[in-house]
């Protein structure tokens, strides 16, 4: 019983992903439901409410991020490299994100909004430690690393929420990787 609730959370966090993607806060929890053939009561066995669904697919979709930063800092690579990486490790699939969303969240759904910002100021202890590291061995020269983390957060919500640079033809990725060069290298030229 327990592993087919399992199943079926993790096919409605899926199905209610590609929803929000497409539709926006405006899915319903029928088209949910019909979209994995099931009836709504059954969704609402498992997911009392579209605000339950909602937290649970941040939360999901914030684990898969936080996997992939393990995954990046046990790796092989050099320490350069694994910081370029690490930090822009957020999955173009998780661009659903879109945090343009995020006034209507503020208002519709206010809890959700709220795991939307903690989700994207925690989890950085690994990577504050890995540029603690680089500034000890002369890999980066001495930084406010609060400061580097404010810069980043902001500019990956504001990427999620401003769709100015996917209309010049830059994608998220792009814009990461963009992001990340001019923080390493600096925009002066040597």
């Amino acid at each position: 019983m327990m592993d087919e609730q399992s199943d079926l959370r993790a096919r409605l966090r899926a199905v209610g992903m590609e929803l929000f993607r497409r539709e926006g806060l405006r899915f319903t929890m029928q088209q949910a439901a019909e979209s994995i053939h099931i009836s709504k009561k059954t969704i609402y066995a498992v997911y009392p409410s579209k605000e339950a669904l909602l937290l649970d697919m941040v939360d999901d979709a914030f684990a898969h991020i936080h996997a992939r930063k393990k995954s990046i800092l046990d790796g092989p690579g050099t320490l350069p490299d694994k910081l370029r990486a690490v930090i822009i490790a957020l999955p173009e699939e998780y661009t659903a994100l879109d945090l343009q969303q995020m006034d209507l969240l503020d208002e519709k759904y206010p809890k959700v909004a709220a795991r939307v910002r903690q989700q994207l100021e925690t989890g950085w202890e690994p990577t504050l430690t890995l540029l603690e590291q680089a500034m000890e061995q002369g890999i980066l020269r001495r930084i406010s690393l609060p400061v580097l983390q404010r810069m980043i957060s902001a500019s990956i919500e504001d990427f999620l929420a401003n769709r100015t640079l996917e209309q010049q033809g830059i994608s998220y990725t792009q814009a990461l990787e963009e992001m990340i060069s001019i923080i390493w290298e600096g925009i002066a030229v040597r």
